[in-house]
């Protein structure tokens, strides 16, 4: 059962293939933003924790497994947060200067090991996402009266991944870690991919590309 916590990463598959999508038929380039970051976010999990389940065959040493444990929490903890700024459709430059004015933060907690860094992260986040929440009201209203289905999906996966969460994160690589870990993973993927799939329904019907087929003959 432990190796769920490697394979359930396959779910990252969907939101990235959103990002690609929307990329595709919109040259949206914090579209690609995305989808550097989840690749860079899913291998440091893959490879933290490939350490606990693979045994005699992991990529990493003892030495260097406090390094990817860090990538990982930094890299999940950013992940979200810059989900949130996406799916609300935060415009450039606004995302870029954003996510990176959070994402420090969020590794300077990190780095200070003497602070509950668990409590402090969550509601950093929290605050930080509901701060931008209040700002994009707008689009959550859109989001809510035009695409109810979607919006329903989303808010389900959220809810429950914040309870997969709340019940993993009181453990450690127990058989209840990993059920319930692996389940966070595959719920905050899936609600990452709804609100890019809202993200993208909304800009369409806003802002439709008039001369797509020019747009993406061009470089």
């Amino acid at each position: 059962m432990a190796y769920w916590l490697l394979t359930t990463h396959g779910v990252a598959l969907f939101p990235i293939s959103v990002f690609l999508w929307t990329w595709k038929r919109r040259k949206d380039m914090a579209s690609i933003f995305m989808v550097i970051k989840y690749l860079y976010g899913v291998t440091f999990s893959l490879l933290y924790h490939s350490h606990h389940t693979l045994g005699e065959d992991k990529f990493t040493s003892d030495y260097d497994y406090s390094n990817w444990a860090l990538l990982d929490s930094y890299a999940a903890s950013s992940l979200i947060f810059t989900t949130v700024l996406y799916g609300l459709r935060v415009r450039e430059p606004q995302f870029y200067i954003t996510s990176f004015a959070v994402e420090n933060i969020v590794l300077i907690v990190y780095l200070w090991e003497n602070l509950n860094q668990t409590l402090i992260i969550t509601w950093y986040l929290s605050v930080c996402s509901t701060i931008v929440c209040i700002l994009k009201w707008k689009t959550i209203w859109r989001y809510l009266l035009r695409y109810r289905i979607l919006s329903f999906l989303l808010l389900s996966s959220g809810i429950t991944a914040i309870i997969m969460y709340t019940i993993a994160v009181k453990q450690f690589y127990n058989e209840i870690y990993v059920k319930f870990h692996s389940l966070w993973h595959c719920f905050v993927f899936l609600t990452a991919g709804f609100a890019a799939i809202l993200r993208y329904k909304l800009d369409e019907q806003l802002y439709p590309m008039i001369n797509r087929r020019d747009t993406l003959d061009s470089l």
